[in-house]
C-alpha cells in the first residue's frame, strides 16, 4: 500500500487536532470514521504529534496529545489555546487571500469574510485598502451565467499533460479560484461523473439551450471540489528504490519492494506526454512492466530528445 505523501499527511494532521481539541477526546474509530482515514494511519498520525515540541524542548512544551488504547486525550495546554501571532509578511498574504476570495465568489458566511478582512487590515496598519486583481479568462462571465441559469455547456477542452483536445458536453454546478486560476466543478456527460475543468484550458465554449435539472448540484459537497478532468490510464513502473520520490511527489495505488531492491509502482497517468517527462527524469534504469504497448515510451522519448540536439 502507497504511503501518504508528505504534504497530504501534514494537511490531515492539521485538520484533525482541532477537532480533536474541540471536543477534547475522541476515539480513533471516531477519527477514523469522521475523516474517512484507515485506523492505522491515524494511530500513526497521531504517535507522530506526540513527538512534536518547541523550544525549549520538555514535556511541558508538548501539544498535549496522548493516545491511551483506544482513546485520545487531550491534556489543558497553552500552546492549543495561544492566539495565533503572524508575521508582517504573513498577514499580508493572508489579507492577499482573503481579498481574492472575496472578489472570486460571494461571501458564503454572510459578510463574515468582509469583517475579518476589515479587522485584518486594520492591524496590519494599512494606510490604503489592498486591492487584488484576479485575471478572468474570456468564457468567464458565460459559464457564470450558465451556472444561475442552469443551462448545459458544450466545450472543446485542452487537457494538461496529455496535450488532447476532447469535445464534452457538461452541466456547470460551481466556479472556484485558486491560486490565481479559476475552476469550474461541472457534471461531464463524457464521464459520466463529477469533474473540475480549468477556465483556460476551454478552447470554445457553446452555452445550450438545454438545462439540466437543480438538483444535481446537491451531489456536490459543498466544501470540496472532485477531481480535476482527466482520463487516466494505469501503468506499472520498475524502478530503483532511489526512485521512491515517485510515491511521495504523485498519487500511486500501490507500492512494492522487491527483494532485488526495485520497486513496483502502480499509478494513474494523465497520457503519453506525461509519461515521457516521467521516464525522461527516472532515466534509463526505470521501464514500464504494462501495459506492454507503452513499454518502449521511455526509450523512444529519450531519442527524440537525442535527434532535437543533434540537429
Amino acid at each position: 500500500m502507497a504511503r501518504p505523501r508528505a504534504d497530504v499527511r501534514l494537511a490531515r494532521i492539521l485538520n484533525v487536532i482541532p477537532w480533536v481539541v474541540d471536543r477534547q477526546g475522541a476515539t480513533i474509530e471516531e477519527i477514523a470514521e469522521r475523516f474517512d482515514i484507515p485506523m492505522d494511519e491515524v494511530v500513526a498520525d497521531l504517535s507522530l504529534v506526540q513527538c512534536c515540541e518547541i523550544p525549549p524542548y520538555g514535556p511541558d512544551n508538548t501539544l498535549g496529545i496522548a493516545v491511551v488504547d483506544d482513546q485520545v486525550l487531550v491534556e489543558p495546554n497553552a500552546l492549543l489555546s495561544r492566539p495565533l501571532r503572524l508575521t508582517p509578511a504573513e498577514a499580508v498574504g493572508l489579507l492577499a487571500a482573503g481579498r481574492a476570495a472575496e472578489q472570486a465568489s460571494p461571501d458564503p458566511a454572510g459578510g463574515a469574510l468582509s469583517s475579518a478582512l476589515a479587522k485584518l487590515e486594520k492591524a496590519i496598519g494599512g494606510r490604503a485598502p489592498m486591492e487584488v486583481d484576479l485575471e478572468a479568462p474570456e468564457v468567464l462571465s458565460d459559464v457564470a451565467e450558465a451556472i444561475r441559469n442552469r443551462h448545459r455547456l458544450r466545450i472543446e477542452y485542452l487537457a494538461a499533460y496529455s496535450d488532447e483536445v476532447t469535445d464534452r458536453e457538461i452541466d456547470p454546478l460551481r466556479l472556484t479560484n485558486t491560486e490565481g486560476h479559476w475552476y469550474l466543478a461541472a457534471w461531464c456527460h463524457r464521464a459520466g461523473d463529477l469533474r473540475v475543468f480549468r477556465l483556460d484550458r476551454i478552447r470554445e465554449l457553446e452555452v445550450t439551450a438545454e438545462t439540466f435539472d437543480p438538483a444535481l448540484g446537491e451531489i456536490l459537497p459543498p466544501d470540496e471540489m472532485p477531481p480535476l478532468s482527466v482520463d487516466r490510464l494505469e501503468v506499472v513502473l520498475d524502478v530503483p528504490t532511489s526512485a521512491r520520490w515517485v510515491s511521495e511527489t504523485y498519487p500511486v495505488h500501490s507500492v512494492d519492494e522487491s527483494p532485488e531492491g526495485r520497486l513496483r509502482i502502480r499509478m494513474g497517468i494523465t497520457g503519453r506526454v506525461f509519461l515521457e517527462r516521467l521516464l525522461l527524469r527516472l532515466g534509463p534504469e526505470a521501464r514500464v512492466v504494462s501495459p506492454p504497448e507503452l513499454a518502449e515510451v521511455g526509450r523512444e522519448a529519450a531519442a527524440e530528445v537525442l535527434a532535437r540536439y543533434s540537429r
